[in-house]
């Protein structure tokens, strides 16, 4: 079991203290399948979401700075976001797998993007702040690392969402 999965799932995790596990093991399974699927789907809308933001991004970074654009890529990235980590709160908090099988997944695999996707995902909005507040900096080019994280997330998403198709 993951130390993640140990902390929150394990004879003395968090969840099982506060009693808020389901009564038997088959429960916490069915849990589980539901709380991955709701996982899959919130993916592949933030997949979308996320493409669209990096087209507005784009497409700003290339000179189109209209309030429209700056407030929609803004708002837009607030609720990518948000359902960005309610989808990682599903996986985090969903029960334990039946088994965990050594060696190479696609799942693993998809875990290991996870780690990427995430501190990109708590990166951009920062360096985005800095954009917006410190345009011109000379000491560094704010557009630039944020487009960079911006895209690093991106990709390392959207192959760990590939990765779920995987066998």
């Amino acid at each position: 079991m993951p130390f993640s999965k140990k902390i929150l799932w394990g004879e003395n995790g968090v969840i099982r203290k506060l009693n808020l596990a389901p009564s038997s093991r088959q429960e916490e399974l069915k849990l589980r399948s539901k709380m991955l699927q709701l996982h899959q789907k919130l993916g592949l809308l933030n997949v979308g979401l996320m493409s669209a933001q990096m087209y507005l991004g784009s497409d700003m970074y290339n000179g189109n700075r209209s309030n429209s654009n700056t407030t929609g890529h803004r708002y837009l990235g607030y609720t990518t976001f948000s359902i960005y980590m309610t989808t990682a709160g599903l996986q985090l908090f969903a029960p334990p797998a039946f088994k965990y099988s050594k060696g190479y997944s696609s799942i693993k695999v998809h875990r290991y993007l996870s780690y990427i996707h995430f501190a990109g995902m708590v990166l951009t909005p920062i360096s985005g702040y800095y954009v917006a507040n410190k345009p011109n900096s000379a000491s560094m080019r704010p557009d630039d690392i944020h487009k960079s994280i911006a895209a690093i997330t991106f990709t390392s998403y959207t192959l760990a969402f590939l990765m779920t198709l995987l066998p």
